[in-house]
């Protein structure tokens, strides 16, 4: 066989493996939604935010140390995840978390997909990276989407329908909050240290947060373990080990063997996925008005992440 095939076949398994990698993020990143309702059906939202976040983050962080992609943490290191960690998981997730007792999943899938245009405006405004007129023609039509998205109260989960804009200002809060710290850790340039490191150190001092606060909260007084259903306890299980563990060491393999934008187009694949599963195993209404705000959502996020520019978008 000739090199020049064998370099093809090559290749060719490389692209292979790549689209397994962007089909799992699609799948198991999309469907965390859902997983993420059925669990605070039963479970209060800081607890479950916050045992998710902490079982996760262990697991990342075992895996930096037997990976060998462990280093002895810097105090700027030391503090940046802490700081990050609280405010991205322990405030931003738990925010999320609450609002999904709410917020139908699929709304919040669509919602989320504003991320790309809230930190191409922190870029800007923190870091001076100003963007090029195509992103802020994507920035301004997201803005339009998520302003149609707020006219929907109608979607509001059975008995929450009073929660509902509390419920979208917690989904914009968390979402700003999680680009915020993206930011941060960008600035900070501790990038010499392992992802999994990082991002184990975050989740597992977010979740601790986060219990204190359940506890401060009286969570675990009024909550009694034997009324969790079983699918409650499996969508548990699927966030820690898919959502949280699995997708996240695919993000970062597709991360350093392929384009950004590629890597990127999950956030515009993710609420399809979102809208398809809430639709069919929840019951949630696919409202015309919300499926229009949602095609302007996921047109701005296609702007901005296939825009050439100094500013790299990733939502991590």
């Amino acid at each position: 066989m000739k090199k020049s095939q064998i370099w093809g076949m090559n290749q060719q398994n490389h692209q292979l493996k790549i689209w397994a990698g962007l089909i799992t993020l699609y799948l198991v990143w999309g469907s965390t939604y859902l997983a993420l309702r059925f669990v605070v059906e039963t479970v209060p939202s800081m607890m479950a935010s916050g045992f998710r976040n902490f079982i996760a983050g262990t697991i990342l962080f075992i895996f930096s140390i037997i990976s060998k992609k462990y280093q002895k943490p810097t105090r700027k290191m030391l503090f940046t995840t802490i700081f990050t960690g609280f405010l991205m998981l322990t405030f931003g997730n738990g925010l999320f978390t609450i609002a999904a007792k709410w917020i139908p999943s699929s709304f919040s899938a669509l919602f989320s997909a504003i991320g790309p245009v809230l930190l191409v405006s922190l870029l800007w405004l923190i870091n001076h990276e100003k963007p090029n007129l195509r992103v802020i023609a994507g920035a301004f039509l997201g803005i339009v989407g998520v302003g149609i998205l707020m006219t929907l109260k109608s979607l509001a989960l059975k008995g929450y329908e009073q929660y509902y804009m509390l419920g979208v200002l917690f989904l914009f809060l968390a979402i700003l909050a999680w680009n915020f710290g993206v930011v941060i850790v960008k600035r900070a340039m501790i990038f010499d240290f392992h992802a999994s490191q990082i991002s184990g150190m975050q989740m597992m001092t977010g979740g601790i947060f986060s219990l204190m606060i359940s506890l401060g909260l009286g969570e675990f007084n009024h909550f009694d373990f034997s009324i969790i259903p079983p699918k409650a306890y499996l969508s548990f299980i699927y966030l820690v080990v898919f959502g949280s563990s699995l997708a996240f060491l695919v993000f970062n393999w597709l991360s350093k063997v392929t384009s950004s934008t590629l890597v990127a187009t999950y956030t515009y694949v993710n609420p399809l996925v979102a809208m398809i599963l809430g639709s069919l195993f929840a019951g949630e209404r696919l409202h015309p008005i919300m499926l229009l705000a949602g095609a302007i959502i996921i047109t701005a996020v296609i702007l901005i992440t296939t825009a050439k520019n100094k500013t790299t978008v990733e939502n991590t």
